[in-house]
């Protein structure tokens, strides 16, 4: 549908929305109406003025379908106006003129991402990536807030002439489509880039936003969306509700990636935040370190990441395990000096029998040290042997065999924690992430332990794991309380207080 033409210009030079902004240049249209560069004459700035319509249903005194969409649209602008941030264009102000809303924006001298791709091609993964990691960072603020955007795709991007992006139309679109589809029985635009659960009806949550991340990355490496393109709007609302994509060929170190944010169920989708560190990781070159694994992640809705606890209460606030069978070179000094002294103990034990056989004193001497030793202390004169070394007590017993897997991934897990956070938050499945409360708050958490124990682990089959976890802080208080793991597909999938 053709957009209606602008309000008459004034006797000042151009037509005036709302009796303050002056409309100077169109520089887009769509479906859902025109885009103007303006003026805000109040505060002498440039702001973009945007025009909405709905489809089939002109705007007039008595029309439901303008009085809804315009009631939608004012509530969606409300909402788009509580976001501030670098990656987002900000909403100045909803008006009302001639029956018709019009929104107020930030003008950005930039194209379209829709557009960037239509002139360019393909990207390349690291590319993308770095595009990926400013949109998936105005998302995680928007959904911190409590805002979803609804409508994520290359159109509602904007790329500036300086590589900066920035996300448009938070909520609007999608307010303008669901009249438009409620009404009048037509789509509006695609739905290439929707998430399966809302081809399927759902209401869209923070997850659909993310899979809309991933279809937009996956477009710019492809070259087309992963449900394909089709001119038959319902036959591909069909395909995007299967969930069934096609898996990306160019995408190179995005792939596993692209492939997590395109998970069918909403809950096996990492969070915005966690797709941000992983394309900035691969933006800068390198891999996206705890999201590149074959095994889906599990993600709860997004939100900001939370402050360090104080202490380890729970595993809510952080998951805790025992040590590694290798355990980090800082705690090697505690077995070795363990050991040192069972070998002065021994050596005591056997300089006192040679001091009572010197004497007639033949009884047997008292036990060498506490602990499954396996060798008595001689009764000779001569030296301990040096080639027999008892092995050290250790207060922590293993219930559970060294061949039990799951028992010693989460040792092995444990064992890289304090020192390397990164590499342990890798182990969790994103549902384990997001309850350690995203990278970030599982590295301040860590920076504030100073070591981590395990005790009595032991394994209860199907990967269920039971330990208790000591911590111990940087102050020197120490807590411990018993959990349970769940390790499958060589990720801890789950954790909780026994």
């Amino acid at each position: 549908m053709t957009p209606p033409e602008p309000p008459a210009p004034s006797s000042e030079g151009g037509a005036r929305i709302g009796n303050r902004y002056r409309l100077e240049e169109r520089i887009g249209a769509g479906a859902m109406g025109a885009v103007w560069r303006g003026t805000d004459e109040l505060l002498n700035r440039t702001v973009a003025i945007k025009e909405l319509i709905v489809a089939g249903a002109p705007m007039g005194h008595g029309n439901d379908a303008a009085e809804e969409s315009r009631q939608r649209l004012l509530r969606e602008g409300r909402i788009g106006a509580r976001l501030q941030h670098p990656h987002v264009i900000s909403m100045f102000d909803v008006v009302v003129h001639d029956e018709r809303p019009w929104l107020v924006m930030e003008y950005l001298p930039s194209r379209s991402f829709a557009v960037v791709l239509g002139e360019k091609g393909p990207m390349t993964p690291k590319d993308a990536a770095a595009v990926g990691v400013q949109i998936a960072d105005g998302l995680a603020a928007a959904h911190a807030a409590g805002v979803v955007h609804r409508d994520i795709k290359p159109g509602n991007v904007l790329i500036a002439e300086d590589g900066r992006a920035k996300i448009t139309d938070f909520g609007v679109s999608r307010a303008v489509d669901d009249v438009q589809l409620t009404r009048t029985g037509m789509i509006a635009g695609t739905p290439a880039f929707l998430a399966p659960e809302v081809a399927r009806g759902q209401e869209p949550t923070s997850a659909s936003d993310v899979f809309a991340l991933g279809a937009t990355l996956y477009a710019a490496v492809e070259g087309e969306p992963p449900f394909g393109l089709d001119d038959n709007a319902y036959a591909l609302l069909h395909k995007v509700a299967t969930g069934r994509i096609r898996p990306p060929e160019h995408a190179g170190a995005l792939t596993a990636l692209l492939m997590r944010l395109m998970a069918n169920e909403p809950g096996d989708r990492p969070t915005a935040s966690q797709a941000r560190d992983a394309l900035s990781a691969i933006a800068a070159g390198g891999s996206a370190a705890g999201m590149a694994a074959t095994a889906p992640v599990t993600q709860v809705a997004a939100a900001a990441a939370p402050p360090p606890p104080e202490g380890p209460r729970t595993l809510t606030d952080l998951p805790a395990g025992p040590p590694p069978s290798t355990p980090p070179t800082r705690r090697r000094w505690v077995p070795i000096l363990v050991g040192v002294l069972a070998v002065l103990v021994v050596g005591a034990g056997v300089l006192i029998g040679a001091l009572r056989a010197n004497t007639g004193q033949q009884e047997d001497p008292p036990p060498v040290a506490a602990g499954p030793t396996t060798t008595a202390a001689p009764r000779t004169t001569t030296a301990a042997p040096t080639t027999t070394t008892p092995r050290p007590t250790t207060t922590t017993p293993t219930t559970t065999p060294a061949s039990d897997g799951a028992v010693a991934f989460v040792q092995d897990y444990y064992g890289l924690l304090p020192e390397d956070p990164d590499s342990a938050f890798a182990r969790l499945s994103p549902q384990a992430q997001a309850a350690s409360g995203g990278i970030s708050g599982f590295r301040n958490f860590y920076a504030g332990i100073r070591d981590v124990q395990v005790q009595n682990a032991r394994s209860s089959g199907n990967g269920q794991v039971s330990a208790t976890i000591v911590f111990t802080r940087a102050d020197g208080s120490t807590s411990s309380e018993p959990y349970t793991f769940t390790v499958q597909d060589d990720l801890i999938q789950s954790f909780s207080r026994a």
